[in-house]
């Protein structure tokens, strides 16, 4: 790595340490400045094509989920699309809690948000349905992303966490999608291949050897709580920037809190009544955002982990 990044690297560590250390006064500040109001517009809208899912992992909290489950109609979803692009937000994902790929229009939805000028358009997927047909699909429509969740390196751990899934199933359709991308010549999607740590650091070496030249990225990440599905206690005590930046539509069109309230707990608005515009900084939303900063926000919020793997720096853009 040049001398410059390690440079930059460190000093957005210090940068980050001095924020994290600043956690009770920021909070304060905030508040005190009135961004219980985002002054900017989500930067993703998250879009739940379906909550549905044909796998059953053990570290998921699928059993918690009491909300209806379906897929969201392709009328609802160009309703948003194109108020995204109305409103300038150019990174949209078309999922958030299931399967994307139940969803047999999801080609059809990425191909509408891309030729709607979309500029990023990702998704998070177990890879056990991208057939061939798909994966021509999803490259011609142009995603932009693509984040499969392998998070084994090999048959039997797969298979003893990702439930209902089939390894070699998974691989093949993976290693179909790269060869496609070359076949047109494309470098899109972007191939990000994740692993979740469960205390099995052979594992993990063994996964980084094995995809380290065939993806576009490896995501290694601790596992997180589900907003205290898990287990209930949280010491994140630095705001979360997802109230402030993201903007989670769920299958249905309620807009819910965000990514990790995924029973949909705290409702915040209605895309098939209203707008991202007028959501965005109604009175649900700034409430939520003022109990974020005064006591840690609902329940869901107070339990959470995910904030430990932000960047405290998202403040700044708030400014």
């Amino acid at each position: 790595m040049p001398e410059s990044f390690k440079i930059k690297a460190r000093l957005r560590r210090v940068a980050e340490d001095a924020l994290r250390s600043q956690a009770k006064p920021i909070r304060r500040l905030m508040l005190a400045t009135g961004r219980d109001r985002s002054p900017i517009m989500p930067e993703i809208v998250q879009i739940e094509s379906t909550n549905i899912c044909n796998a059953k992992c053990v570290f998921c909290p699928r059993d918690e989920m009491h909300r209806r489950q379906g897929i969201m109609s392709l009328d609802l979803y160009k309703k948003i699309v194109d108020e995204c692009v109305e409103l300038g937000i150019t990174h949209v994902r078309v999922h958030n809690y299931g399967e994307p790929f139940v969803d047999r229009k999801l080609v059809e939805k990425v191909r509408y948000a891309k030729e709607k000028g979309i500029r990023e358009v990702g998704m998070i997927s177990n890879g056990s349905l991208i057939t061939e047909e798909v994966a021509r699909g999803m490259i011609e429509a142009g995603l932009d992303a693509i984040n499969i969740s392998v998070d084994a390196s090999g048959k039997d751990v797969f298979e003893s966490t990702r439930i209902g899934l089939k390894y070699d199933k998974v691989i093949a359709n993976i290693e179909r999608l790269v060869r496609l991308r070359a076949e047109y010549g494309k470098r899109r999607p972007k191939l990000i291949l994740s692993f979740v740590r469960q205390n099995n650091s052979a594992d993990e070496q063994a996964f980084i050897e094995h995809w380290r030249r065939i993806a576009d990225k490896i995501h290694i990440t601790d596992l997180h709580n589900w907003g205290g599905t898990l287990h209930r206690e949280s010491d994140v005590n630095y705001p979360c920037y997802r109230p402030w930046l993201t903007f989670t539509v769920l299958w249905d069109g309620r807009v819910s809190l965000c990514c990790a309230d995924f029973d949909g707990h705290t409702i915040l608005g209605d895309m098939n009544t209203s707008s991202i515009k007028d959501i965005w900084n109604n009175d649900l939303y700034r409430s939520v955002r003022r109990e974020h900063l005064e006591t840690g926000g609902p329940d869901v919020c107070r339990a959470c982990d995910l904030p430990r793997k932000d960047s405290p720096l998202w403040v700044t853009k708030l400014t």
